[in-house]
């Protein structure tokens, strides 16, 4: 069966890995010359550190994030499993703080496998998003041919999906 693969893209990891270099390195380098250091050196050890540890793990993670099939289109961040063709209704882009979405609005026959908390519908309502938001923040794609493809891969025959799929591939890449 044939399947389109996304992957992250190891440059954009890379612009937050030397940004928290910048405050990670000059913090170790405090706490290993000084006898006392301040709690607000700790601090940034720690918070950009994570930020560093986060970048490394990406750059590294050569898994494929988005999955295409002519079933449906699998997000292995959302831990749902596929999510058939025949459940999506529409798709459009999403863009918050600088992090880009494509949220799927989908039918009443799709469930959801983690319960959404209401707090969490209100804001998906608010910034345009929907229940299920494909995250492409690190991904390098064309968004715009990525969403008429998706738009038309769901009102497609399966019989006819393979075919799209072949003309988009290495558009949406």
């Amino acid at each position: 069966m044939k399947e389109i693969k996304l992957y992250k893209s190891p440059f954009k990891s890379l612009r937050l890995l030397v940004l928290t270099s910048i405050l990670v390195i000059p913090s170790i380098w405090l706490i290993t010359k000084e006898k006392e250091t301040d709690k607000i050196i700790w601090f940034c050890l720690c918070f950009f550190g994570f930020g560093f540890l986060l970048s490394l793990f990406n750059i590294l993670d050569r898994r494929a994030q988005i999955i295409i099939t002519k079933i449906g289109i699998r997000d292995i961040t959302l831990r749902q499993g596929i999510i058939k063709w025949e459940y999506i209704e529409d798709a459009n882009d999403v863009q918050i703080f600088k992090q880009v979405f494509v949220a799927l609005k989908t039918n009443e026959k799709f469930v959801i496998k983690k319960k959404l908390y209401e707090w969490t519908k209100y804001l998906n309502n608010v910034v345009g998003g929907a229940e299920v938001n494909l995250n492409f923040s690190y991904i390098k794609v064309d968004m715009e041919k990525l969403i008429t493809f998706i738009n038309i891969m769901k009102s497609e025959n399966i019989e006819n999906r393979e075919t799209i799929m072949e003309m988009y591939e290495d558009r949406i890449k």
